[in-house]
């Protein structure tokens, strides 16, 4: 059942747009009753009326239903998991939400002369690595590239890979990495 959210979210979006229900239910195709119905909560539109409505205003079914502070995740810094290397010259905030399926985002320091040796993630998974702060040598299966500040590079995440920092200031990056 698809409850009163759809009708709420129909009504703003048709309003914010300055349409009439009538206007609206042409767009859609369906009649002006049914349109009214759902607006008002008063049946159990099937998935295919709202699908209809949801193309008629140019949005999906998912933005009708879902409830506005559901689209927003905040992570507060103190929910954030931090890990550090052995030595302590690596650390990483995983900065993507806990629930994250098949994302991982975090933000790493690497400290002057440090070395990271990753860990592989499972077959079919991409890493994204972007260098925010000074320069990083990445080692992806006996392969390096020097990347400096602003530039990025794409590997695949189930192999072998490493992070250097060749300099004597601390480098700071930000890792992507898609599991499938």
């Amino acid at each position: 059942m698809i409850t009163n959210l759809a009708g709420t979210q129909i009504r703003a979006i048709r309003a914010n747009r300055n349409l009439t229900q009538q206007q609206l239910a042409d767009l859609a195709k369906i009649p002006r009753a049914t349109l009214a119905s759902v607006e008002r909560d008063d049946g159990n539109p099937s998935l295919a009326v709202v699908f209809k409505i949801a193309l008629a205003l140019g949005t999906t079914v998912d933005d009708l239903i879902i409830e506005e502070h559901q689209r927003v995740q905040a992570i507060q810094k103190a929910d954030m998991p931090t890990s550090k290397s052995d030595d302590g010259r690596y650390s990483a905030t995983i900065i993507s939400p806990p629930d994250s399926k098949h994302l991982l985002q975090l933000v790493f320091t690497l400290e002057p002369k440090g070395t990271y040796e990753g860990k592989p993630h499972p077959p079919g998974s991409e890493e994204y690595l972007h260098v925010l702060k000074g320069e990083v040598i990445i080692e992806v299966a006996g392969e390096s590239m020097h990347l400096k500040r602003g530039d990025s590079a794409r590997f695949g995440g189930n192999v072998h890979h490493i992070y250097q920092n060749p300099t004597h200031s601390t480098a700071i990056g930000l890792v992507t990495i898609l599991e499938k």
